[in-house]
């Protein structure tokens, strides 16, 4: 298994990684190592609260990115589903319109017989 060097805050840390890992885990410690320098940048932190600071600015960051990405995928969820309802106001309109087509008809022949009544009266 490799050992990798890494420093942070200044300091030299040997840890082992698996095979293929290392140019991950150099990635990892030099955010750590921003991390810890960012937060013993205030000064008056030893190396374990400075530590303790950067695991924390580090989790306030993986919190953040996971709530980015709960949204967008809320987001996402929301416009591939049509409106709530939508389907149904539209199955309703429709139904609507055969109603009043039907309706019309039904006048149209109501009318109709109403004039053959008419004209059947008019006869007698």
């Amino acid at each position: 298994m490799p050992d990798m060097r890494l420093t942070i805050a200044g300091r030299i840390y040997s840890v082992t990684c698996n095979p293929g890992e290392e140019q991950h885990l150099a990635r990892l410690g030099s955010m750590l190592d921003g991390a810890a320098r960012k937060a013993g940048a205030s000064g008056g932190l030893n190396e374990t609260r400075a530590l303790l600071f950067a695991g924390l600015l580090l989790a306030d960051e993986l919190a953040d990115a996971q709530d980015r990405e709960a949204e967008a995928l809320t987001a996402q969820a929301a416009a591939a589903q049509p409106a709530k309802g939508q389907g149904d106001l539209l199955a309703h309109d429709e139904d609507i319109d055969l109603a009043a087509r039907a309706i019309e008809r039904l006048a149209l022949r109501i009318e109709n017989l109403a004039e053959g009544l008419e004209k059947t009266a008019d006869r007698s």
